[in-house]
């Protein structure tokens, strides 16, 4: 797949928090039971439509402040080509890393791979709706009403980290690289409040020896020890979901990321 921007998102860091020991599907069903499912328009990812109505997708955003009621819903990762067209959709709640993958493949001209998540209602507005792409809450008008100087939502132009994207340190797994940059998460908490604007998302669940560091491949996982070889090694876990900008901070200097559900300040080595 060329130019392939693989977007990996999973819903539940949102609300696994509060759901431990729950069923996340089950969770999310019950939550959004009275939300309205709405559609994307398969011929236009610009588009989808919420109780009959068809809206377009703006460039313009609002912050996590800027939000109203949440009264529907998408959530569906969408496959798409060069010309906005969706070739394929998974659904959020179901998917997985390797359904993701599947996605990919099952996509081979798919250039875009994004998630749309929720939608919401304006506050003391009802000119528009507001709509969780990729980390970004864009606005929706109803697409009849679209002024010819609204700029409609660009899918080619994905959020941007500060030289390209993050990952995981393949050598040291709490580590973070950014172009060529290293990043060492700390163990200093970071509150809501002190987030700024969203730069990225990983997504990944990394299992690393907790005295090495190295992240344990797959193999390495399912590996039976039948000598125990390994008896004394201590393992760890780390789900990492979205960066944030930290308020008073510069971004090459320090992050916010998301690791098992709570913040940790990421400082530039």
């Amino acid at each position: 797949m060329n130019k392939k921007r693989i977007m990996f998102v999973l819903f539940a860091f949102i609300v696994c928090a509060a759901l431990a020991g729950c069923s996340l599907q089950d969770k999310i069903k019950e939550y959004s039971s009275d939300k309205e499912q709405c559609y994307l328009d398969t011929e236009n990812v610009t588009r989808f439509s919420y109780k009959g109505n068809n809206y377009t997708i703006l460039a313009d955003t609002v912050s996590n402040g800027g939000l109203g009621e949440w009264i529907g819903y998408i959530r569906q990762l969408a496959a798409i080509d060069e010309k906005g067209k969706i070739l394929l959709q998974e659904n959020v709640e179901t998917a997985t890393f390797h359904s993701l993958a599947d996605l990919a493949e099952k996509a081979p001209e798919a250039a875009y791979i994004i998630p749309f998540l929720n939608v919401y209602a304006a506050p003391n507005a009802d000119a528009y709706l507001i709509v969780d792409i990729n980390g970004g809450y864009h606005k929706a008008v109803i697409s009849e009403n679209v002024k010819d100087n609204d700029m409609v939502f660009d899918f080619k132009k994905t959020e941007k980290s500060i030289n390209g994207s993050f990952e995981v340190n393949p050598e040291n797994a709490t580590q973070l690289l950014c172009g060529g940059t290293i990043y060492q998460v700390t163990s200093d908490m970071v509150s809501d409040d002190e987030l700024g604007s969203y730069i990225d998302i990983l997504a990944e669940s990394v299992t690393f020896d907790t005295e090495t560091k190295i992240p344990l491949s797959k193999e390495d996982l399912s590996k039976i020890d039948w000598y125990g070889e390994n008896a004394g090694q201590g393992r760890e876990n780390w789900f990492y979901t979205d960066i944030y900008e930290i308020y008073g901070t510069d971004k090459a200097e320090a992050v916010a990321v998301n690791v098992n559900d709570n913040y940790y300040i990421a400082k530039r080595q």
